[in-house]
């Protein structure tokens, strides 16, 4: 599978058209087209800007893991910290 292929299944499976992904990224309908059938390599940038859209991670874009979101990548759950220092007088 494709890079454009895995960001057009992405794009179905939230309900955007090509159209609306390429605006809410900043592209036109025909650079959103050739990234998809595969004709053109989005910078860096855009394929972050496509994840964050989509609400996948960057390696299910790029690596085809899956689009669930990925526990290696969540920043660990932390409790808050109680203060300890003494108040100032």
């Amino acid at each position: 599978m494709t890079l454009g292929d895995r960001i057009g299944h992405a794009r179905e499976r939230v309900g955007l058209s090509q159209i609306e992904l390429a605006r809410r990224i900043g592209l036109s309908k025909n650079a959103m087209n050739s990234i998809e059938a595969g004709d053109a390599d989005p910078r860096a940038s855009r394929i972050v800007a496509i994840a964050q859209v989509l609400g996948v991670s960057t390696d299910a874009l790029l690596l085809d893991k899956p689009a669930t979101a990925n526990r290696e990548h969540q920043a660990p759950t932390q409790r808050p910290r109680r203060r300890t220092a003494a108040p100032v007088a």
